[in-house]
């Protein structure tokens, strides 16, 4: 997905902030730092937001005081009449120029629209959950933000987002280890589920995982996938290590149009003074 962001030149610094957080695995925010020349107008600026998915305008007193002789002025009337779907985001309260037509007014406040303020680090959640709906091609994606899951209504029960990624910039991966810590324990699990609409036909779950699945004499460490609690995908403390990031495919059972919950989950058991442990990590979910 590709993004051009436009803006006053007094707000360089604070829209350079906000490429960087912005950017993740498939969206890739475009500003025209190495580009524009003093007083130049660049063919290249027309073209990549002729091409964008998204125009983003970076409102700001700056941009409140312009006139329409101003880059972003032109950059932003240019987005407009080549039809580009606006994301407006505002750094701090303000209106827009008054030089701007009703028609284009009309564009940006229709539009979605986010206030980097009262916190910062909320709003750029929210815009990343739009993007992220905005840019699934298939039944349900998952990639893991910086910020938290890309999707709300993550149950994530003993499970938590974990530094290690197999995607990309300012993304994650979900982090669960069952560990028994005494004897008197004889099993642990711990489950990370939420609830998705799958369509009736036949689908595929894809992903991405990391494990380090120990059992001793008599014990069970594992990892399993189901859906609706029907298993689809496991592995277990006997088979072949996965230290390094494994992709696996999986079909998911055509059971009709329903409402499911997907289910990860590590378990560790055992009957003897022994203590087993199972860690995995799981990224890039994805169902098409």
């Amino acid at each position: 997905m590709q993004l051009v962001l436009s803006y006053a030149r007094q707000d360089a610094a604070r829209v350079r902030q906000l490429r960087k957080d912005l950017r993740r695995p498939d969206i890739d925010p475009w500003m025209d730092d190495d580009l524009k020349l003093a007083g130049v107008w660049n063919d290249e600026i027309s073209e990549k937001i002729k091409a964008c998915d998204f125009f983003v305008p970076v409102l700001s007193r700056a941009t409140q005081e312009g006139g329409e002789n101003r880059f972003f002025s032109r950059e932003w009337q240019l987005a407009f009449e080549a039809k580009r779907p606006f994301l407006t985001v505002y750094l701090e309260p303000s209106e827009l120029p008054s030089s701007f037509s009703k028609d284009l007014e009309a564009e940006m406040k229709g539009r979605e629209w986010v206030e980097l303020f009262p916190s910062y680090e909320e709003s750029l959640r929210r815009i990343l959950r739009f993007l992220h709906e905005k840019k699934r091609t298939g039944v349900f994606e998952e990639s893991f933000s910086c910020l938290g899951p890309d999707n709300t209504g993550w149950r994530l029960g003993g499970w938590q987002l974990d530094e290690a990624d197999s995607t990309g910039e300012n993304s994650r991966s979900l982090y669960g280890i069952a560990q028994l810590s005494t004897a008197l324990l004889l099993t642990l699990r711990q489950t990370a589920a939420i609830t998705i609409e799958l369509p009736g036909r036949p689908l595929m779950l894809r992903y991405r995982r990391r494990l380090r699945l120990a059992a001793p004499v008599d014990g069970e460490a594992s990892l399993r996938v189901a859906v609706d609690g029907e298993v689809i995908d496991t592995a277990s403390h006997s088979d072949p290590a996965e230290d390094e990031w494994t992709t696996r495919s999986v079909p998911v059972p055509d059971r009709g149009a329903r409402r499911v919950a997907l289910e990860l989950t590590v378990t560790a058991s055992s009957n003897m003074n022994y203590l087993p442990s199972a860690e995995a990590w799981v990224d890039d979910l994805r169902i098409a």
